[in-house]
């Protein structure tokens, strides 16, 4: 059992994965994994003995399938978020990388463009492709910034459906102004969805672009408990948007 006996390609795969190989990523039983980002410091004792109560309470309904608008939660994230947020605007996911793959699902797609700077996140392209989409690289300044005017030329040259803007970006950890995301947004027809999976990690007095949320339908912010809140193991990954986005997703 487990034995491979044919080759991926041989497989009746899509045209457009064919002859790629399987995503992976090293993995070892270190104390810190810098390729992965991981908070290295566990969940402190009190809250994960509240989990604990949590889930042996859920236990007696585990028999029951949950609430599948998950209002609890998206409250919560509304809450913590603030910016006047409500549950209407918060979506949640295994994961930032599923809440990505959601976006991708309903915006993009066969026929469909996705653009971001590069070097930036990995698994925008990847998620990209797999939704059968293409994925367009844009280019960073020899500092790793993104200035305003440049934005604007590459995405208007670009043309996309999606632009993932990645606020701070991961890997160079340089930051994003609200003019640039401003800019980004009169740009583009479509979706910019800005990457906030480190912004706890940012200056305290940094802008998040949360604030940029009014009146801009087409402008989605996503964040992660993965990284400071130490939850990476939960897969857990959020948005917040327009209720009608959220409706989509």
């Amino acid at each position: 059992m487990g034995r491979v006996t044919i080759r991926l390609d041989d497989l009746p795969l899509r045209d457009d994965l064919r002859g790629l190989t399987p995503y992976g990523a090293p993995q070892a039983p270190l104390p810190v994994g810098l390729n992965v980002n991981e908070n290295t410091h566990p969940v402190p004792r009190e809250v994960a003995d509240d989990i604990l109560d949590a889930i042996g309470r859920a236990l007696g309904e585990i028999n029951r399938y949950p609430d599948r608008e998950f209002r609890e939660l998206r409250e919560g994230f509304a809450e913590y978020l603030r910016h006047g947020l409500v549950a209407d605007q918060i979506w949640a996911a295994n994961g930032s990388n599923e809440v990505l793959q959601h976006v991708l699902q309903a915006f993009g797609g066969p026929g469909r463009r996705a653009f971001g700077f590069a070097p930036t996140y990995s698994m925008y392209p990847l998620l990209t492709r797999a939704t059968g989409a293409e994925w367009v690289s844009g280019s960073r300044g020899a500092d790793y910034t993104v200035d305003a005017v440049s934005a604007v030329d590459q995405i208007a040259a670009a043309d996309p459906d999606i632009v993932f803007l990645c606020a701070p970006n991961n890997p160079t950890g340089t930051p994003m102004s609200l003019e640039v995301i401003e800019a980004a947004y009169e740009a583009t027809r479509g979706i910019v969805l800005v990457d906030e999976a480190y912004f706890e990690f940012a200056p305290r007095t940094a802008p998040s672009a949360l604030s940029l949320l009014p009146g801009r339908e087409r402008l989605l912010v996503s964040r992660t408990m993965s990284k400071a809140f130490a939850f990476a193991g939960a897969r857990l990954g959020y948005l917040a948007a327009d209720p009608a986005v959220v409706d989509a997703l």
